[in-house]
């Protein structure tokens, strides 16, 4: 039986597909750690790196004191 991802990584991934799919464009401010914690019923610990994840991805950039935003696409 093929093991499940872990948490952090399927939120990851459906954040992704949000935005391949254009539910999230360019530009757009992604929702906070909080909020996603909250969408996904997840803890904010891995909401938070489901978001790091993404970053390494390299599908959003942070702005200080501003949030997450989706990048362009490469």
């Amino acid at each position: 039986m093929p093991t499940r991802p872990p948490h952090y990584r399927r939120v990851a991934d459906d954040i992704e597909a949000k935005i391949r799919t254009g539910d999230y464009i360019p530009g757009q401010q992604l929702p906070s750690v909080s909020e996603i914690g909250e969408i996904y019923n997840v803890a904010r610990s891995t909401a938070y790196r489901a978001v790091k994840e993404l970053h390494a991805r390299n599908l959003v950039y942070g702005q200080q004191g501003q949030g997450v935003f989706v990048a362009e696409a490469e």
